[in-house]
Order: structure tokens, then C-alpha cells, then sequence
């Protein structure tokens, strides 16, 4: 009898180590992964989704993502919009921008009920491994910015005459490790090394300095200003961003129509070049936004839409009135989903967002630094539905939920 029990135990245990390292080696390779090959962020998406769900399915804690049920009726409201603004989008791949978001949406609802069941054990020895991959991936990064990228060249195939720091090669992974810095701070503070969480950002703001990435440079940037200010007051933080978003959602047509038809800041001399053209793609992306007020122009519709006689100054306009994407989440949402998607877009920031009140305050400062990091960046770069960028934002939000969950010094 004693062997049979022994077996039975065996059998149950199998599955469930296999499902730590699969989860030991998810964590541990999120540094690495942003430093050398951020596009591969969406396979570790649909992964940490399917390790989420057999997670809480051997537990029997399935039950856990009911408690997440105001956050996934918004998201899946936002979804049915998307996947009904197909039908007039003009972009032959808006169908699989719909499925990107869906399994970024899972990933962030199965992966956050089940961080949120782990055992403080079982937290701490996937904490410990997020944060040697996140060293790992500061120090590579930090290394190759001095020698001029050579990895990224070779893994990349960028030739040596070519100015790499000039291009998104190593830009995305410059926004991603200033996300992820963040988690990995809040980790180091509640192992009590609080020096090392706040020197991270710190080095990692240094490293940036080798790049001209100002997207990541102003993204640290203000991480650490609402860090500073939300040691202070973590509730005025909140109230400043939640202001911040509700203004951006609200009136960012006018805005950045004023921007470029009153104040001409696209020809303004003091602005650097790629400010220009931002502004100047900004109130052309406003223009058409303002066509369809309601529902947009169909979901991932910036990449297709055709020029119409619009001329650019800084450079030919082709088959496409925008590179790609209008270089702001707020306007890209106006423009692709109207009205509607901005208000259901908005809700669910809110909500992330006093989702933070409800942590420890001593967290609390690092989880609005990273939201606050994350808002100035999808401001001025990257589309919103990149399915890397929604990646490397699920994933910083999932390890500051494991890092939360992890038991503070010797707990």
C-alpha cells in the first residue's frame, strides 16, 4: 500500500515539476528575450497564458479568474468592438491584430490569477529568477551600448558601416528593460535590498544615455520622477496620472490639432527632427480620425490608410498616409476605434491603474513608476498593437503581480 501511495504521488508530482520549470524558465529568459530578440515577446505571451492556465487547473483554482470579471468584461467589450470594425477596416491583417490583442488579454487573466495563487515559496524562486535574467539582460545591454551593439549586428545582420543605434534594433530593447526594471526593483526591495532597487533604474537610466532611443530616456525619466513623488504620496500620483489619461482620452484631437494647424509645431526650428514629424503625423492621423468619430476607422486600420492627396514634408507619402502607426496609443485608439474604443480603452486604464491602491504602500511607488513609464512611452512611440510592445508590457505587469506576491526579507 505504502507503494502504491508513493506512485500515486510520483504521478502527481511529475506534471507539477514540469510545470515549474517551464515556469522557472519562462521568468528566468524574460531578460535575455527583451535584450536580444524582443520580437519574441509574443511567443513568451502565449506561453505564460497556457503555463497560467495548467497552473490554476492543477491547483483547482480556475475559479480565481471570476475575480478578475470588471477588467475582463472591459476587455472583452473592447475586443467585440475591435472584432466588429473589421468589417470597414482597411488593413488586410486586422483580423490578426484582434487574435494579438486576445492573446495578450488571456495571458494578462490567466497569468495574474495564477501568480496571485502561488505559494510565498514558490514566488520567491521565480522572483529569483526573473531578477538574474533582468541583470543578465541591464548588463548585456549596458555592454553592448558601449561597443556599439556588435551581438545585435550579428543577430540582426546589420552591417558594420550601418549607425544601429540609429535604427529600432536596439531601441525596442532599450523601452523594454524600462519596464521591466521596474518589477525587478520592487523585487530587490522586498528581498530588503532597498539601495538595489533604487540604483537599478538608476543604471539602467545611464545606459541610456549610449542610445538615442528618447523614448526610453523619457520613459525612465518620468518612472523615476512618479517614484520619487509617490514615496511621498502615492495617492496624488494616482489623481496626476489618472488626470493624465482622462485628458488624453478626452481631448487628444484637439490637441495635437493644435499642435499642428495653430502652433506649426511640426516646422518649429527648437524641436529635434523626429518631434516634428510626429506632429506633423499626429494632426494627420487627427484629420481622418475626425471622419469617423464613432467607431473609427477599423481596428489596426493606421498602417492601410491610403493618402488622399496628403502631402508630408518630410518625405514621399506612398500607398500609406502613416509609417505604420500614428506614434500615440490615445490617437491610435481615436483613430482606429472611434468614441467608443477610447472610452472602453480608458476604463481599463483607470482600473489597472487604482488597481495599484490596493497594494502594500511600500510597492506602491514602484508599480505607478512602471505605469507611468509604460504611459510616456506609448505617447510618443510604437504602435499600440505591436504584438512585441503589448508583450513586453504584459510581462512587466505580471512580474510586478509576482514580485507583490513574493514574502518580504526573511518572511
Amino acid at each position: 500500500m505504502d507503494f502504491s501511495l508513493s506512485q500515486r504521488d510520483s504521478a502527481r508530482g511529475t506534471p507539477d515539476a514540469i510545470l515549474a520549470g517551464v515556469a522557472g524558465v519562462a521568468v528566468a529568459s524574460l531578460g535575455p528575450l527583451a535584450s536580444m530578440a524582443p520580437r519574441g515577446l509574443p511567443v513568451w505571451a502565449v506561453l505564460i497564458a497556457l503555463v497560467g492556465l495548467a497552473g490554476l487547473a492543477r491547483r483547482g483554482a480556475l475559479g480565481r479568474l471570476q475575480r478578475a470579471m470588471p477588467g475582463t468584461a472591459l476587455v472583452l467589450a473592447f475586443l467585440a468592438l475591435a472584432s466588429l470594425s473589421i468589417l470597414w477596416s482597411p488593413s488586410p491583417r486586422a483580423g490578426l491584430t484582434v487574435v494579438e490583442i486576445a492573446y495578450i488579454g488571456l495571458g494578462a487573466l490567466a497569468g495574474g490569477a495564477w501568480l496571485s495563487s502561488l505559494p510565498g515559496v514558490e514566488a520567491r524562486r521565480l522572483t529569483g529568477l526573473f531578477l538574474v535574467g533582468v541583470f543578465a539582460g541591464v548588463l548585456l545591454f549596458t555592454v553592448e551600448a558601449a561597443l556599439d551593439f556588435p551581438l545585435h549586428r550579428w543577430w540582426n545582420h546589420v552591417p558594420a558601416g550601418v549607425e544601429i543605434a540609429e535604427t529600432n534594433v536596439p531601441k525596442r530593447t532599450a523601452v523594454l528593460l524600462c519596464l521591466l526594471v521596474w518589477p525587478a526593483a520592487m523585487a530587490l526591495d522586498r528581498a530588503g535590498r532597498r539601495g538595489l532597487a533604487v540604483a537599478l533604474p538608476g543604471v539602467f537610466a545611464a545606459a541610456c544615455l549610449l542610445l538615442t532611443s528618447r523614448s526610453a530616456m523619457l520613459g525612465i525619466v518620468t518612472g523615476g520622477a512618479a517614484f520619487a513623488l509617490a514615496v511621498w504620496s502615492p495617492r496624488l500620483v494616482r489623481g496626476v496620472l489618472a488626470a493624465v489619461l482622462a485628458v488624453a482620452f478626452t481631448f487628444v484631437l484637439p490637441l495635437v490639432l493644435l499642435f499642428d494647424r495653430v502652433l506649426n509645431l511640426d516646422g518649429a526650428d527648437w524641436l529635434f527632427r523626429s518631434a516634428q514629424h510626429r506632429v506633423e503625423i499626429w494632426g494627420m492621423a487627427a484629420n481622418r480620425a475626425l471622419e469617423t468619430p464613432f467607431f473609427g476607422q477599423g481596428i489596426d486600420a493606421s498602417r492601410a490608410l491610403e493618402p488622399e492627396g496628403a502631402v508630408s514634408r518630410f518625405g514621399t507619402l506612398t500607398d500609406s498616409l502613416l509609417p505604420l502607426h500614428p506614434h500615440n496609443a490615445f490617437l491610435q485608439v481615436w483613430l482606429e476605434l472611434g468614441a467608443f474604443g477610447a472610452a472602453l480603452a480608458l476604463a481599463a486604464a483607470l482600473l489597472l491603474l487604482f488597481g495599484t491602491g490596493r497594494m502594500e504602500r511600500r510597492l506602491q511607488p514602484f508599480a505607478l513608476a512602471l505605469f507611468a513609464s509604460a504611459l510616456a512611452m506609448a505617447s510618443t512611440a510604437y504602435g499600440i498593437w505591436q504584438a512585441w510592445w503589448m508583450g513586453g508590457m504584459l510581462a512587466a505587469g505580471l512580474m510586478l503581480r509576482l514580485a507583490a506576491r513574493t514574502p518580504a526579507g526573511g518572511e
